[in-house]
């Protein structure tokens, strides 16, 4: 084969891997947030999308630099995941314009891990004074324990701030939701999620004549913190074998809980959507932007971090600090005006803290 023939042949072979590339892109961004309920493995690919997207973007520029028509494919793989990527990174450019305070709320969702795993004066007070610090007026909180030696009474007191609290004790010690308000709480419920640990609540609170429910939710936990140990272990002993135990294991894992997260989102759907005021959910969903749990969730609600936040977002702390899989949604009543996730080496997640004003109407 001649050089020209080769150059060619490579040339049609890198073509049709564009096309391929592109295409199993689009398959894998679309697939990713179908229910796992309905089929595993579209939703266990879409962990494969970033990479994906990242592939293409360097096709693309490969296309671009050698001024060939082949350029749009790649591109449209990655235009055709827009939905995603906006949902983790935003460029913003304006500045919320002076509202009266009558019209603002500024909420916050934290997932304390148990108050960094010893609720105490000092633990619970570092929470506080973050809030206190931020102006929050409405906080929900995920993972809240007590101990023996700080109870929930001790809790309230050193959130004297917020006058109006709603705690839902779950089963499973730590991982009980609170509500801390400045706004009168009017009425609340909780909602307990059969066959797990978690939970998840909501207040009704009156903002001037406004009335908002505020939904905090604490949805299947991935479990994967406890799994990777098994992987990290087998892996520096070598057994090939006990490594693909391992793997199979964490993949099983991840699965089955995507599915109860599933469930849980389609319970919690049905509350959001008929209801019939302005809302505002909250909390640490346990899935990513790709998941059937957030295009759940989130319906025909505003994601705040795409109407009012910057730069990349993540909330969870490990991994790389790769994955957001904390969230406040508003409905389209209220409107995005600040919102931020300040990196605190407290938690395993960072807090989210919007500030919403009330659309006049």
């Amino acid at each position: 084969m001649g050089k020209k023939a080769t150059m060619l042949y490579f040339y049609v072979l890198f073509v049709f891997f564009t096309f391929a590339l592109a295409i199993f892109t689009i398959i894998v961004g679309m697939g990713s947030h179908n229910n796992p309920n309905k089929g595993e493995i579209l939703p266990l690919l879409g962990f494969l999308l970033p990479a994906l997207l990242t592939l293409n973007f360097i096709i693309l520029l490969y296309w671009a630099i050698r001024w060939k028509m082949w350029v749009w494919i790649p591109l449209i793989a990655i235009l055709a995941n827009h939905e995603y990527i906006c949902s983790m990174y935003q460029l913003s450019f304006k500045k919320p314009q002076p509202i009266s305070n009558q019209q603002l709320i500024r909420i916050a969702s934290y997932n304390v891990e148990s108050f960094h795993g010893d609720p105490s004066i000092y633990s619970v007070g570092e929470v506080a004074q973050l809030m206190k610090e931020k102006r929050v007026d409405v906080v929900c909180l995920q993972e809240v324990a007590e101990s023996s030696s700080f109870e929930m009474d001790s809790i309230y007191k050193v959130f004297k701030d917020f006058p109006y609290v709603r705690i839902h004790k779950n089963k499973s010690a730590g991982f009980n939701l609170a509500v801390f308000s400045k706004f009168p709480i009017d009425n609340n419920t909780n909602i307990p999620f059969l066959s797990s640990d978690n939970s998840a609540m909501w207040v009704d609170i009156r903002i001037g004549h406004t009335p908002v429910r505020v939904f905090n939710c604490h949805l299947q936990t991935t479990n994967f913190n406890q799994t990777k140990g098994l992987l990290y272990k087998v892996t520096t002993a070598g057994y090939y074998e006990s490594k693909k135990y391992a793997v199979k294991k964490i993949l099983g894992k991840i699965t089955e809980n995507a599915k109860i997260r599933a469930n849980q989102a389609d319970i919690l759907h049905q509350m959001i959507d008929t209801t019939k005021h302005a809302i505002l959910v909250c909390g640490d969903f346990n899935d990513t932007p790709l998941s059937y749990t957030y295009y759940r969730m989130k319906g025909d609600l505003l994601d705040g971090f795409q109407s009012a936040g910057s730069g990349f977002g993540f909330t969870f702390r490990y991994l790389h600090r790769f994955l957001r899989i904390d969230y406040i949604f508003h409905s389209k009543e209220l409107s995005g005006r600040e919102y931020n996730s300040p990196s605190i080496d407290f938690s395993d997640h960072n807090p989210v803290i919007m500030e919403l004003s009330i659309k006049e109407k």
